[in-house]
């Protein structure tokens, strides 16, 4: 009994979701940033900064797409390589997210917040959050790397199903763990320095990473079973 396009096309928002995710997750120059940004802007300052990051993950993902559609064939014969190694760097990024989720749970005081940022956020003097965004994504050395392996699984499990638009979904999916993470974050720290620190960062966190590992193994299993 095939699935419905409703429940396929939801799936594939959702894993689009669950992957960006893991990028999204890992603490960098893009986070600091945004916390930076929002301390001296607002709310706001996420989802515009996210803007900036999407305009420079948009041409990639467009030339991924293309190399992927035109040469699906000759890709045809690395598929179980590309769904093993994406599973495996899904799973290692995973186990990277909760050991920063630990160490972050005594290091993230809104006293260490404001002195870290502060430092961090002196080698970007830009007025624009979306510029901002765009230049530390730019010039992020994990970016490239990531769509390489998780990123090129996502794509290929859109190419791959059932429905017309399944690309179409995962990157929607992607797209909206990037405007939702960095507006949670935003939001919290325009909200308050502690509201999002400690404890409660820390079981967000895990929870997250948990269900990442659950994907990797999945997309690791199927490689496999591929091969």
């Amino acid at each position: 009994m095939t699935a419905s396009p409703f429940i396929i096309g939801a799936s594939l928002v959702g894993i689009g979701f669950l992957t960006g995710l893991s990028g999204a997750l890992i603490p960098g120059p893009l986070f600091a940033f945004v916390i930076s940004d929002t301390l001296k802007k607002g709310a706001l300052s996420g989802p515009f900064t996210i803007i900036g990051h999407i305009s420079v993950e948009t041409p990639v993902i467009v030339a991924l797409v293309v190399l992927g559609l035109g040469l699906k064939d000759y890709f045809t014969q690395f598929e179980s390589l590309i769904y093993v190694i994406g599973g495996i760097a899904l799973i290692l990024m995973s186990s990277f997210i909760i050991k920063e989720a630990k160490a972050a749970k005594s290091r993230l005081r809104s006293e260490e917040i404001g002195s870290e940022i502060g430092i961090r956020s002196a080698k970007y003097k830009y007025t624009s959050s979306i510029f901002g965004g765009l230049l530390l994504t730019a010039f992020n050395p994990s970016f490239i790397p990531w769509w390489l392996t998780i990123g090129g699984v996502t794509l290929m499990v859109g190419l791959e199903s059932p429905i017309w638009n399944g690309v179409l979904l995962v990157i929607l999916g992607h797209f909206l763990s990037d405007f939702a993470w960095y507006s949670l974050v935003s939001f919290s720290f325009a909200r308050g320095k502690n509201f999002f620190v400690g404890k409660r960062y820390e079981l967000t966190m895990l929870v997250i990473a948990i269900f990442l590992i659950a994907l990797g193994v999945l997309f690791f299993v199927k490689g496999a079973l591929m091969g």
